[in-house]
């Protein structure tokens, strides 16, 4: 009887394990609600229906669309967990990520062939022997309004995180008009240095594909020779095609592969999500939006809050 008896316990234990494993599975996803922000733009429940037909055809459940004012209220709306899924600015996925630590991205955009990456730049005035950040110790930056991304949120939070106060290292931040005037202001010699962005991709000679360098080149305005980009922050993809954590995991593949996908099998449903970017998704991770997500970072700030100084 003692033999039966564990020949029973052997046969049933891995029954109670496979029993509990299954338990400890998600249950499916009944639904998925995707949040978007409307803006000034009424079409855009139409605009976006074949993405949505899409959606529900690849991933094999019902798609609803929840319209919202404005990107604020759809960050709000995915930190609560009142959505599962939206189309983010990098900034705004950092913001939804610093309210919660709940989120994670699956897809970015490109705007043509190259990787879809830009830079914040810190450009100044080209010069005989190569300039480091060193050189500008004590100069005068040209930034952006504070609430500007590129040109003034990532560059002062990542110098920081490499360990240059900007604050103490310039002799001052002075506010520009624009960034094409910060560039400007640089060959009139106005300021050392200025903030500005790039795609670093491209032709040299035209500012590359895209930014603050192509928009000078573009305006005809001379001295495009003699800028210089002498930092650069780590890349920022251009948007964040963003879930919740708590989604499935196996859901979260198949929604990233049929992102992935998109373009090619289904160039309706993707421009209808993505206008503007013609080159397709390309797969994103948290890390490498940590340019942005150093902004939303408390120990930096003191950098960024001490507005009043530009």
């Amino acid at each position: 009887m003692r033999k039966f008896a564990a020949m029973m316990l052997a046969c049933l234990l891995p029954l109670a394990g496979a029993a509990a494993a299954e338990k400890e599975k998600p249950d499916p996803l009944p639904r998925l609600r995707l949040g978007v922000a409307v803006g000034t733009d009424e079409t855009i429940r139409e605009r976006l229906e074949p993405f949505r037909r899409e959606l529900e055809a690849a991933l094999d459940l019902p798609v609803d669309l929840f319209l919202m004012d404005t990107l604020g209220n759809v960050v709000d709306a995915l930190a609560a967990g009142d959505i599962d899924y939206a189309r983010l600015s990098s900034s705004a996925y950092a913001a939804t990520y610093s309210l919660c630590e709940c989120v994670e991205p699956l897809a970015t955009a490109r705007p043509d062939a190259f990787p879809a990456r830009y830079y914040a730049l810190i450009v100044g005035r080209a010069t005989e022997r190569p300039l480091t950040l060193e050189d500008l110790a004590g100069g005068r930056l040209g930034v952006q309004a504070p609430d500007s991304v590129t040109g003034y949120r990532v560059p002062l939070a990542n110098l920081a995180a490499e360990g240059t106060d900007p604050r103490a290292f310039f002799r001052n931040l002075v506010r520009m008009r624009d960034p094409v005037d910060g560039l400007q202001a640089v060959l009139d010699g106005r300021v050392d240095a200025a903030t500005a962005w790039s795609t670093l991709a491209g032709s040299v000679a035209s500012g590359y594909t895209a930014g603050t360098l192509n928009e000078f080149y573009v305006s005809g305005a001379p001295g495009l020779d003699r800028l210089k980009v002498i930092w650069q922050s780590p890349p920022i993809p251009y948007d964040a095609h963003t879930v919740r954590l708590s989604l499935p995991d196996e859901f979260k593949r198949k929604l990233r592969a049929a992102l992935l996908d998109m373009k090619g099998q289904a160039p309706d449903a993707y421009f209808a999500v993505e206008p503007d970017m013609p080159g397709g998704f390309e797969p994103t991770v948290h890390a490498d939006y940590r340019a942005v997500l150093r902004t939303y970072e408390p120990k930096y700030q003191a950098v960024l809050e001490g507005a009043g100084r530009p």
